[in-house]
């Protein structure tokens, strides 16, 4: 994981329902191989759909957190 490199830090925080996923499609369409995307969410329901989005989509969660209130998640190719 040390190797990757941060394309992108997402802050979707404020964002429900389809738009975090509408968002970081767009990133993760970007990425090329060795980067990732830090994304940070407010609710542990997105967060779940985030983890489902990028299982079904081939990607990887890398990182899993938490950080008080907001969950951190680093999705690479």
């Amino acid at each position: 994981m040390s190797s990757l490199k941060i394309y992108k830090e997402l802050d979707l925080t404020s964002s429900s329902c389809a738009g975090p996923i509408g968002e970081l499609s767009s990133v993760v369409d970007e990425l090329r191989d060795g980067e990732a995307v830090k994304v940070i969410l407010g609710d542990e329901a997105t967060k779940k759909d985030i983890t489902l989005w990028s299982k079904k989509r081939g990607l990887k969660i890398v990182q899993e957190s938490q950080e008080g209130n907001k969950y951190v998640l680093l999705i690479a190719k």
